[in-house]
């Protein structure tokens, strides 16, 4: 995990429900977009969040 950034849970965190994120997917790639509108779910696809932080 890179500092500052948390584990994606599998679910919406409550601390980030009406915020934006900066998203790590599975395969690298970083992104930033609200919360509410990624998808948590872990499904065993590249393009999962492995990790987030709040902006």
């Amino acid at each position: 995990m890179t500092a500052g950034f948390r584990p994606n849970p599998g679910h919406l965190p409550s601390v980030v429900a009406d915020k934006r994120v900066r998203v790590r997917l599975v395969n690298g790639q970083t992104h930033e977009w609200p919360a509410k509108t990624s998808r948590w779910t872990i499904t065993g696809d590249p393009f999962d969040i492995a990790e987030f932080v709040v902006l």
